[in-house]
């Protein structure tokens, strides 16, 4: 979809200024709970014996609560990150020449950049079985979970080098065009 008449920079600049807020947001929140590993070191794990005993220095402490709010929070960052990855990859797109190849692919990446935060989705909903008796956390749910979300840091890199990649190819192509 494009709307001629807003510049695609704009939705780009609001959508990164969105993600910004809600990723300190999160970050905070993340800070409050106590979570003893970083955050992408927790959802990597893949062990449900290192979640567990995450999960259970939360309860010990009384920040697991926080932690439950934390995860609800992260819905604002994954609805941030899916306004930010949608208007900059459609940016990309319109920065190639019309008809060519370069924007065919750049409008099939706009796929790329929806599905990271619905992996993300995914995540979070996973976590929310866990969360109810952090003791005894299944090692096919921790599976699933690390799992989607080393998806979802693929999508995160896999966006991020495409938008870097793919501008200065645009933009070469527009100058001999």
């Amino acid at each position: 979809m494009e709307w001629k008449w807003v510049k695609p920079a704009a939705f780009v600049v609001l959508g990164f200024a969105a993600q910004r807020i809600t990723q300190t947001v999160l970050d905070g929140f993340y800070a409050r709970s106590g979570y003893p590993v970083p955050y992408y070191e927790g959802q990597l794990s893949f062990s449900a014996d290192k979640l567990t005993g995450w999960y259970s220095t939360m309860q010990a402490n009384g920040t697991l609560g926080i932690y439950w709010q934390t995860q609800f929070v992260d819905f604002a960052f994954i609805a941030a990150t899916l306004l930010f990855f949608i208007a900059l990859l459609s940016a990309v797109a319109q920065a190639f020449p019309a008809g060519t190849r370069g924007r065919r692919l750049a409008r099939r990446m706009i796929w790329l950049g929806a599905a990271a935060p619905v992996f993300d989705v995914l995540e979070n909903l996973l976590s929310f079985l866990m969360l109810p008796d952090p003791t005894t956390i299944s090692p096919t749910i921790a599976l699933l979970y690390s799992t989607a979300a080393a998806l979802k840091f693929t999508c995160f890199i896999a966006v991020y080098l495409w938008a870097i990649i793919a501008l200065p190819t645009a933009a070469t192509l527009r100058r001999r065009a």
